[in-house]
C-alpha cells in the first residue's frame, strides 16, 4: 500500500512543499538567463542515486524532481494490487493535490494531476469505476486548471496572479520551456538603410529579462512557507523511487 494512505493528506501536501521549496533555493537566476540546464529531461527513477550524479544545476534538480515525482504516483498506484485500494489511493493522491493546489504549490499539483491522468493510469477502468463521482469532479477542476490550452493559460494567469503572501511553488517548467522558445529569435537583425551593420535584437534580451524576473518573483514567494516538518512523512516524501515505464506499463496492461 502507498505509504500515503497512512497520513493526513494535507501533511504529505506540506512536506511536498518543503522538498520543492528547498530545490527551488538550488536555482541560480545566471544558469536561467545563460540557459543552463540539460536540455534532455533527466530519466531519474530514484532521488538518493540522482542526487550522487555530479554536475547538476539547480534548474535539473527541479525537472529531475518533477519528472520522478510524476512516475512515483504512477508506480505507487499500479503497485497496489486490489482495486478498491488503487481507488483508495487516487483518491488520496486527488486530496493532496487539491492540499497543494489550496498552497499555491503549482509544482506538486501539477505532478500529481499529470500522473493522475497518465495513460497508465486512464485504462484502469474498473478502478475508476470505485473512485467516488464528487473526488473525479476535483480531479476535473485541477485538470481544467493544467491543461496545456494557449499555453497554459490558466495555470500561468492563477500563478501570477495570486497574492504571494502565503508563498508560492511555480510550475518551473513553463518559464523553461518560454526562455528556450525565446533563445530561437535572432541574437541580431538586419539593419534598415542607410547602416550597413546588423543590429542587436533587443526584444530577444528584453524577453529573458522578462521571463526570468516573473520566475524569480515566484520563486522568492517559496521563502514565505511556514509549514513544520514531520521528519518521517518528509523522509519518506524526499527519498522517492519509481519503476521504469516499460514496467509501469506491464504492470498497468495485467492489472485489469
Amino acid at each position: 500500500l502507498p505509504f500515503v494512505l497512512a497520513f493526513e493528506s494535507e501533511v504529505v501536501a506540506e512536506q511536498l512543499t518543503i522538498i520543492e521549496k528547498d530545490a527551488l533555493d538550488e536555482v541560480d537566476w545566471k544558469d536561467l538567463i545563460c540557459m543552463r540546464w540539460q536540455q534532455s529531461p533527466p530519466n531519474a527513477r530514484n532521488w538518493v542515486q540522482y542526487l550522487k550524479k555530479d554536475g547538476s544545476t539547480g534548474i535539473d534538480i527541479v525537472v529531475a524532481r518533477f519528472n520522478l515525482v510524476v512516475k512515483w504516483v504512477v508506480s505507487e498506484i499500479v503497485l497496489t494490487a486490489a482495486p478498491s485500494e488503487r481507488a483508495r489511493s487516487i483518491t488520496k493522491f486527488i486530496h493532496i493535490a487539491t492540499h497543494c493546489h489550496r498552497f499555491r504549490n503549482y509544482a506538486s499539483l501539477y505532478q500529481i494531476t499529470l500522473a493522475l491522468l497518465s495513460a497508465d493510469l486512464a485504462r484502469l477502468q474498473t478502478t475508476w469505476t470505485l473512485v467516488a463521482p464528487a473526488e473525479k469532479q476535483k480531479l476535473d477542476k485541477l485538470e481544467k486548471l493544467c491543461q496545456p490550452v494557449r499555453n497554459f493559460h490558466n495555470l500561468r494567469a492563477e500563478m501570477e496572479a495570486s497574492s504571494l503572501d502565503s508563498g508560492c511553488i511555480p510550475f518551473i517548467g513553463l518559464y523553461t520551456h518560454d526562455l528556450m522558445f525565446n533563445a530561437q529569435k535572432p541574437p541580431r537583425i538586419e539593419p534598415l538603410p542607410p547602416s550597413k551593420e546588423p543590429l542587436i535584437n533587443f526584444e530577444r534580451y528584453q524577453t529573458a529579462a522578462t521571463i526570468v524576473k516573473s520566475l524569480l518573483r515566484l520563486i522568492e514567494a517559496s521563502s514565505k512557507y511556514i509549514f513544520h516538518p514531520h521528519p518521517e512523512v518528509l523522509s519518506r516524501c524526499l527519498w522517492l523511487a519509481a519503476l521504469e515505464d516499460v514496467e509501469i506499463t506491464r504492470r498497468s496492461k495485467t492489472l485489469e
